[in-house]
């Protein structure tokens, strides 16, 4: 199934075989990448969970042409930007329980992304709490504000 096909809903959440969580608000930035994410494949073997909770694994990706205006291909604005298109194969959909439990799992893996120093207690802790307290997809997603890569 490619990515125009599976119809998300957005906001979606994607988990990397590292257990990094990216976040994508609509389709454009589900289909766009920086040269690091298509030479190394970072995407591949993604899952990808949309806001209704469906999953689908990332099998590969597949440049289909340049992302964005001509202005991005000058320096200051970034590396260039690619457009993507996912082979993509589904699988089970999640409750929002099982959603909460991978993101405060990914959270946990890389934690030291989510708070500087010693304030685990003051910045770590309350997002644990706020993701355990999401009643949706979108709701954790809105307080996770998870990170596109776009650049990579």
């Amino acid at each position: 199934m490619k990515t125009s096909e599976a119809n998300f809903h957005f906001p979606v959440l994607g988990f990397t075989l590292d257990l990094n969580i990216w976040g994508f608000q609509d389709l454009d930035r589900l289909t766009r990448c920086g040269p690091r994410t298509l030479k190394d494949g970072i995407q591949t073997g993604m899952e990808l969970v949309d806001a209704d909770g469906r999953r689908w694994s990332v099998r590969s990706i597949r440049r289909t042409g340049r992302a964005g205006s001509l202005l991005s291909l000058l320096l200051p604005f970034g590396p260039p930007q690619s457009r993507i298109e996912h082979d993509l194969e589904p699988m089970e959909a999640v409750s929002i329980e099982q959603v909460r439990q991978k993101v405060c799992t990914a959270l946990e893996a890389h934690a030291e992304n989510y708070f500087e120093g010693d304030d685990r207690e003051t910045e770590f802790e309350p997002l644990l709490s706020a993701v355990r307290a999401a009643g949706s997809v979108s709701e954790v997603y809105e307080r996770l504000q998870p990170d596109t890569f776009e650049p990579h």
